[in-house]
């Protein structure tokens, strides 16, 4: 009973005009920005680490602003529930969609890596955006609530992908036949510090690194493309993308996710307050909480 109201309660305010919805992402900002000062400390250390130039004004500026984008993706990601096609379809526009459908055409997989950037729940709809777009697999984090997880997952997959759990993903993907496959990745989420494989430097420290994105295009011999969605103005965001590779056996081992975050880290610097700030993404220190030999 309580996760069917809890559903309910959702839907309902889902429901609501985009208007009402940024007015109370308003609200929300304010209260995360002044009142709790949702996980200040780490958003401030992290834009600090990464900008060491800017003043300490323009790190707090650049917190508060990240806290706006953030709820607004937090209030984004409810209206996912109820959004229209023609609604989606206007809010995400992706700017060459032939360079993944031309390789989709030929057969050939498409591994796709994309960030905590922008807004990372629209690309859901790549089916309904993109024609053509059929095949499209998202590898995911489940949640807890059993019943939630489903609606959530039900919601996500209404426009036509298939949503993989991280736990079955080399399972699943490696099972399914390797032509005109998308795979969607969020690769730069910190990996836990007994599976770090590979650091790189990225936004000027040491970062341990997932290779999931890697592995599996090696494994399928996949085209890799790196995708950004980034913000127009509130609500409305365009997609591009850039071809890594369409021979990932041919280069040398982690290159691939090299070249991945050096592409994050353009995007970061563009427009820093769209990535995800309030993710502890440098809590494990190499010599501390892992060991690699080099």
């Amino acid at each position: 009973m309580k996760n069917k109201i809890i559903y309910s309660l959702i839907i309902a305010f889902s429901s609501l005009p985009f208007t009402v919805l940024y007015s109370f992402s308003n609200f929300l900002a304010f209260i995360l920005n002044h009142v709790i000062s949702y996980r200040k400390d780490v958003v401030t250390e992290n834009l600090r680490n990464s900008f060491p130039d800017k003043t300490n004004k323009e790190i707090d500026d650049l917190r508060v602003q990240f806290i706006k984008n953030f709820s607004d993706q937090m209030v984004e990601t409810l209206k996912m529930f109820t959004i229209s096609d023609e609604d989606l379809k206007e809010r995400l526009v992706i700017d060459t969609p032939s360079d993944i459908t031309d390789w989709l055409e030929k057969g050939r997989s498409v591994m796709m890596g994309a960030p905590h950037f922008g807004n990372w729940e629209y690309p859901a709809g790549f089916p309904n955006t993109i024609p053509g777009f059929d095949g499209y697999n998202i590898v995911y984090a489940p949640i807890e609530n059993v019943l939630l997880n489903k609606r959530i997952k039900d919601n996500r997959e209404r426009w036509g992908c298939n949503l993989i759990t991280m736990r079955d993903t080399f399972r699943e993907i490696l099972s399914q036949p390797n032509h005109g496959q998308a795979y969607g990745f969020l690769f730069d989420q910190s990996p836990h510090k007994s599976k770090v494989k590979h650091d790189l430097m990225f936004m000027n420290q040491l970062t341990p690194v997932h290779l999931g994105t890697e592995q599996v295009a090696v494994k399928k011999n996949a085209v890799v493309i790196y995708i950004e969605v980034y913000r127009v103005k509130r609500g409305f965001y365009r997609m591009k993308s850039k071809l890594i590779t369409d021979s990932p056996k041919d280069l040398p081992e982690f290159e691939i996710t090299n070249q991945l975050f050096a592409n994050l880290e353009n995007s970061i610097n563009r427009d820093p307050a769209q990535w995800l700030w309030s993710h502890r993404r440098w809590k494990y220190k190499a010599g501390r909480d892992y060991n690699l030999v080099k």
